[in-house]
């Protein structure tokens, strides 16, 4: 059994009863993926080939559950092995170490961190570190928390990840309307 988040190498994970492989980059890599918001650079573009070329086929194809949209959400499900933390603050720490790069590399020599070869979850925390080292107060500490590891706003406001119109029983409600169609055209 593994201990804390992914490092770099294969990482098998499941999809739709598939088993495929995720090649986890090095850290500076997996830190530019999430600075960029790049997700799709994840899933399907950290995928082994034969596995890539299976997950882009589901994506294309017009019928297939597997859309943006749920692979968006199979990344979120992802980025805490892969970051340890959620996508979005991945994205808002790793963003702040790219923007503040001189500042942040500084302190990292400073501690013997080289983010030349800390993994993907090593960058994050040790940018969340940087941060906290300049907090002097408690309320401040609580704010930046507020800041960094909060949802964005577009997930607070449907309490999940998914859309609206999105949800397993929404999605079941237009199948069936669908099969329905397509039952009354079959009779003409």
């Amino acid at each position: 059994m593994r201990f804390g988040p992914a490092s770099p190498g294969p990482l098998p994970i499941t999809v739709d009863d598939t088993p495929l492989t995720l090649h986890v980059p090095d850290g500076r890599v997996l830190a530019g993926i999430a600075a960029s918001g790049q997700w799709p650079q994840i899933l399907p573009g950290l995928l082994a080939g034969p596995d890539r070329d299976h997950v882009v086929d589901r994506l294309r194809d017009p019928y297939d559950l597997m859309t943006w949209h749920a692979a968006f959400r199979i990344v979120l499900g992802l980025s805490s092995e892969l970051y340890g933390v959620e996508w979005w603050a991945a994205q808002r720490l790793c963003g702040l170490a790219q923007e503040r790069w001189r500042d942040w590399s500084a302190w990292c020599a400073r501690r013997g961190l080289d983010p030349d070869t800390a993994s993907g979850h090593r960058i994050v925390s040790s940018v969340w570190a940087w941060l906290c080292d300049g907090i002097q107060e408690e309320k401040d500490l609580h704010r930046a928390e507020r800041a960094i590891f909060d949802p964005p706003p577009e997930m607070c406001r449907t309490q999940t990840s998914v859309p609206r119109g999105f949800g397993p029983a929404e999605m079941e409600a237009q199948a069936r309307q669908i099969a329905a169609m397509a039952a009354d055209d079959s009779d003409e």
